[in-house]
């Protein structure tokens, strides 16, 4: 073990518990989770302490991951039933989940007969899971 401070949970299970009271309270309170709301709610003093949890081992991993999964789930289906600020959802998207704007230019010369040059361009916002975008 490096030498410093000790973790504030030496337990994966443990911290898997106050992750999910930590969804727990936001869904009876009606808010919305952050990843700023459940580090302080896990007793961090700031947001990178969570990326930190990702290296102590697989059972850590996975429960920060899992939260971290909770937390664009809850985003995404904001923006689908469009409940919440849109813009504000995106910037946590890509700032929080790597969640990336996508710019397509199709440029069509169109053929022997002259026709004007079109352009299409199409904004996305994609999903960094997934692998085929034009679906």
């Amino acid at each position: 073990m490096k030498p410093g401070r000790p973790r504030k949970y030496q337990d994966a299970k443990v911290l898997a518990e106050r992750v999910d009271a930590y969804f727990a309270d936001t869904e009876a309170r009606g808010k919305p989770p952050t990843v700023a709301g459940l580090c302080y709610f896990l007793g961090f003093e700031d947001r990178h302490a969570l990326t930190e949890y990702e290296s102590y081992g697989p059972d850590f991993s996975s429960t920060v991951k899992g939260a971290r999964l909770r937390l664009e789930i809850d985003r995404s289906e904001r923006l689908i039933f469009k409940d919440s600020f849109t813009p504000g959802l995106i910037f946590d998207l890509k700032n929080n989940h790597g969640w990336k704007d996508k710019t397509e230019a199709d440029l069509n010369h169109g053929g022997q007969d002259g026709n004007p040059v079109v352009t299409r361009i199409e904004r996305v916002l994609v999903d960094p899971e997934k692998r085929n975008y034009g679906e």
